[in-house]
């Protein structure tokens, strides 16, 4: 038949296309790997060769110092962040909830590879190198604060988009066909797969030629005064009888 039902399936993948839409209109914003590239040199670059000398001074007749050292393209330091999340009402919508994270671990992109301080993870069999976080100050270092403001922006438009999913989820699922939803909705064609719109659309033009159809036969019948004819014609057959 020519009628798509709403299945579960049809409205997962509905929500599934609006939210790519939503990501696609509203991004997210990429952390400026320029941005980390100061923040290593403005912290960490500029002392790793002292620091280096230092160590092998002191303690490099007893242990090699180049393995307190290693190479990363990120750095990870601990700030406070404000982080948007989302959680479930009962009704199966969501609803965006805002936190502050004293100590967020934010992971600074660099352009390449840095050579920075590495820390030691130690378990009962084994230890491990293991980057080191950082405790930059971000309400001090402009360059460190965009950093933090982008990924608040990201954390609230995945809320956001997230909202929005549940609403067009909510929505569809007051429907039993997709001919209703579009009816509804006409822009919600620009999330259909193009063959359930060529079913949805093939019994729109049925129906289109019915009518058309009929409104020629209306025209016949009037003009030739054809239903006085069938009438005249039965009731002299009951006559007749």
């Amino acid at each position: 038949m020519s009628t798509v039902r709403m299945s579960d399936y049809l409205r997962r993948d509905i929500v599934k296309k609006f939210e790519d839409s939503h990501k696609k209109s509203k991004p997210n914003l990429e952390l400026d790997t320029t941005k980390g590239n100061i923040i290593y040199n403005r912290y960490i670059g500029s002392n790793i060769e002292q620091a280096k000398k230092d160590l092998r001074n002191s303690l490099g007749n007893i242990l090699d110092t180049d393995q307190i050292f290693g190479k990363s393209n990120t750095l990870t330091c601990s700030v406070p962040l404000t982080v948007t999340t989302t959680e479930r009402a009962l009704d199966g919508t969501y609803q965006s909830v805002t936190n502050l994270e004293e100590e967020h671990r934010l992971t600074i992109p660099l352009s390449s590879e840095r050579i920075v301080p590495m820390g030691i993870n130690q378990s009962h069999y084994s230890a491990y190198a293991r980057e080191v976080v950082f405790n930059f100050d971000r309400h001090e270092d402009t360059d460190l604060n965009y950093l933090c403001e982008c990924v608040e922006y990201n954390y609230k438009i995945k809320a956001q988009r997230a909202i929005a999913g549940s609403k067009v989820n909510q929505l569809l699922l007051k429907f039993t066909t997709l001919n209703q939803a579009l009816k509804a909705w006409p822009a919600l064609s620009k999330l259909v797969e193009p063959e359930k719109l060529a079913k949805v659309h093939e019994k729109q033009e049925r129906k289109r030629m019915q009518n058309i159809q009929k409104e020629m036969a209306d025209k016949v019948v009037v003009e030739n005064d054809l239903n006085k004819t069938i009438l005249s014609a039965a009731l002299i057959g009951d006559s007749d009888e």
